[in-house]
């Protein structure tokens, strides 16, 4: 008993308040500073995108596309500017030669081709089988200028070109500016806008929603603490590794984050449950830990292999998202349970506040899709049988186009040069059947069949050819003096800009054909358009030696996207079957996580090929990312399944239980996954909108899944769950009491 001395002489007892941090959680948090200066001093987080990134040294093109480097000086990466006006007045003529000598007094231009800086004059260029081709469209109505840059390219020279455009700009001087180094600009801009701008948005909306959910500062701190620290070692390894932020590793923070976030999110609802229903003194967030942790490392595992599947496929890009993938899976997990629980130790002796009212709507969102569960499951399964019969039309090898908004001004300004010539360059060597060398008038004539064969192909636009060059030289009125072998030596010269050099070889049996493809109507995937080509060469008695260029490697490209889309998810589906049966050691569960998971990728392809989006090399991983981090729920699912099934009789009543203890981290997780990958809808950038719906797209699929098909699937759930009395809010009684009440009328 206390005395009134006693409460006199020492005071009433306060309960001592503990700081906002503890010593740990300082030093996580100082770690995050010290981290966050080692990546912005250190490592490069500018997206690296150009020719030589899509595919390793080992690829079979590759080589070959390197091979017609070493034989002839290449002119195929270039920049075309097409300048609409009257090219016949003189005004225009002068502008054209001031215009082409201020990109000439650029630094690293090595050469610029136009109606003043190539031909004597228009006349000249017009008449002329080589610079017809080169620099005059069809339609006469504009002339190119051909801009040759030095490799590398530095990264401001596009700027500067740019600006040189603004300045000669005007109404009747219509600048448009193409070619693949442009292209590659444009689409290394808007991956650095996007690294910047939706990193930071998807890092606010995922605070905001964690703050409503769970409440409480300590947990946010916790999260971006965690977080933050997952992706900063991620980039420090793989800057190590020699791996750079490129076309698909931009949006690896985000990837990393979410990874991150989803242990977070189950362990700290476990740890909450912990909290509310146990009584003894001990430590819940060791409890949390060693509930959560056998099946996120399971998760881990099978996210790890999701990543891991994709460095079986040779394309670069993917391959090196593969490795940084698997990196950041690794790092998240021990990340997340070796810094997030000391948050969590500091809330353990402080009362749980929750936010009723956005637990009230989740609980009504789950109770009205348990009620109608039938709108959830049927509409999946139709979605899968509508979709499966047409996955052969998925647009596999998109435009170039496509990777810009349609309505805006840079599309439009490379459809205008797709329809002036083509857009997208693709080389071909050729070699006389016979082995004989190019220096004859016979082989001239074959030459000159072959060329106007493949001018009238419908995918072709200019063709620039060993025949134009030799038909240029035909011109000359005393070429009968020297021939074709003093010809063939004189166009090697400097003088000449050592043009011979780059179409045909010194032992003058290998020929280059440079062909500028048209994008904009094409209706087949490139490897086809050509097998076409190389098709009409061999009719004509030429065999097609070598094939490289933008074209020939984006097309080759896209077969390798679509083996890994096929071979890469089959075998992960297997090897996510092959985890479950271990994990749940029944082989109807393993069963029912194949078929489940299975569901994921047929609904985000299904979308691809029944709206005819195109899957670009952005887009093409993220059904592998969307099954790592859809099949998260379903082993979670597992987990509680094999804690409690000692504690019921039935399947049916642990289905049960289980279900209703994992529908809200399920849903809280599904909000904040797609909802942060949502935004990437508000993209300018088309692939970075297809990458991150395709996610935010299977995220839902996958807990709708977990919640609905993978339960009676594993052998529960032959009722619906039923909330309690007590678990109905006021609103959602009164609502149930007037269905009633319309059902019996």
């Amino acid at each position: 008993m206390v005395t009134q001395s006693h409460f006199h002489n020492t005071g009433p007892c306060k309960p001592r308040r503990r700081a906002f941090l503890s010593l740990e959680t300082w030093l996580f948090s100082i770690l995050t500073v010290l981290s966050a200066v080692i990546v912005f001093k250190f490592v490069d987080l500018t997206p690296h995108v150009d020719q030589d990134f899509f595919f390793s040294s080992s690829d079979p093109l590759y080589q070959s596309d390197h091979e017609i480097s070493k034989l002839f000086i290449r002119k195929d990466s270039q920049v075309i500017i097409n300048v609409s006006g009257d090219i016949a007045s003189s005004g225009y003529k002068e502008k054209v030669k001031k215009f082409s000598e201020h990109f000439l007094a650029l630094e690293n231009v090595k050469s610029v081709n136009s109606i003043t800086h190539g031909p004597r004059n228009l006349k000249d260029a017009l008449q002329s089988p080589f610079w017809s081709r080169l620099l005059i469209p069809e339609d006469q109505r504009s002339t190119n200028l051909i801009v040759f840059f030095k490799e590398p390219i530095p990264p401001d020279l596009i700027k500067k070109s740019e600006e040189l455009i603004d300045i000669f700009q005007a109404q009747d001087f219509q600048i448009t500016m193409s070619g693949f180094p442009y292209i590659i600009e444009l689409i290394r801009r808007s991956l650095l806008r996007d690294l910047k701008t939706f990193s930071l948005l998807a890092f606010v909306i995922f605070g905001i929603v964690i703050v409503f959910v769970f409440h409480s500062l300590r947990i946010l701190l916790g999260m971006i603490v965690t977080c933050l620290n997952a992706g900063m070692l991620t980039l420090m390894i793989t800057h190590l590794l020699n791996i750079r932020v490129g076309i698909l590793t931009a949006n690896l923070i985000t990837v990393v984050f979410v990874l991150t976030l989803s242990h977070i999110v189950f362990l700290t609802f476990n740890w909450k449950n912990i909290h509310q229903t146990e009584t003894t003194p001990k430590s819940f967030t060791r409890e949390a830990i060693r509930t959560t942790c056998p099946a996120s490392f399971w998760c881990m595992l099978t996210t790890f292999f999701g990543f891991a599947s994709l460095l079986l496929v040779p394309a670069k890009p993917i391959n090196e998202l593969g490795i940084s993938g698997s990196i950041g899976t690794l790092i998240s997990f021990i990340v997340a349970f070796s810094i997030f629980p000391a948050f969590l130790r500091l809330k353990e002796s402080s009362p749980l506040r929750e936010d009723h009212t956005l637990k009230d709507l989740l609980r009504l969102l789950f109770f009205q899709l348990e009620t109608h569960s039938h709108l959830v499951i049927t509409p999946i399964i139709l979605f899968i049988i509508i979709a499966s019969p047409k996955l052969n039309n998925i647009d596999i090898d998109p435009s170039l186009l496509s990777y810009f908004s349609p309505k805006g001004n840079i599309t439009q300004g490379l459809t205008l040069i797709d329809e002036r010539g083509g857009s997208c360059p693709l080389v071909i060597i050729v070699k006389t059947r016979s082995g004989e060398s190019f220096g004859s008038n016979k082989v001239y004539r074959k030459l000159e069949e072959l060329q106007e064969e493949l001018e009238e192909h419908p995918d072709t636009g200019a063709v620039l050819s060993i025949h134009s060059l030799m038909a240029e030289g035909k011109r000359s009125p005393f070429f009968f003096l020297y021939g074709w072998k003093r010809f063939f030596n004189r166009i090697e010269q400097p003088r000449y800009a050592e043009i011979g050099k780059s179409f045909i070889t010194k032992d003058r049996k290998h020929g280059m054909f440079l062909f500028r493809m048209k994008e904009l109507t094409r209706d087949k995937p490139r490897s086809k358009v050509i097998e076409e080509i190389k098709a009409i060469i061999e009719a004509h008695n030429f065999t097609p030696h070598l094939v490289g260029g933008i074209y020939a490697l984006q097309g080759h490209l896209s077969k390798l996207v679509a083996s890994s889309l096929i071979f890469g998810l089959g075998r992960l589906i297997l090897l996510f079957a092959l985890f479950s049966l271990i994990f749940s050691r029944s082989f109807r569960i393993s069963m029912a996580v194949t078929f489940s998971v299975m569901t994921i990728p047929l609904c985000i392809l299904g979308a691809f090929s029944i709206w005819r989006i195109p899957l670009d090399i952005i887009a093409a991983p993220a059904s592998n990312v969307a099954i790592g981090i859809g099949i998260d729920a379903m082993i979670h699912m597992i987990a509680q399944f094999r804690r409690l099934k000692k504690q019921y009789a039935h399947k049916t009543t642990t289905w049960l239980v289980v279900r209703k203890k994992m529908w809200e981290p399920i849903i809280t997780s599904m909000l904040i996954v797609s909802s942060g990958f949502g935004i990437f809808f508000f993209s300018s950038f088309p692939p970075t909108q297809r990458f991150g719906g395709s996610i935010a797209i299977g995220t839902i699929v996958a807990a709708m899944t977990a919640l609905f098909i993978f339960p009676p699937l594993a052998g529960g759930l032959k009722k619906r769950y039923k909330f309690s009395h007590s678990e109905i809010t006021l609103p959602e009684r009164v609502k149930l009491r007037k269905e009633k009440k319309a059902r019996r009328i």
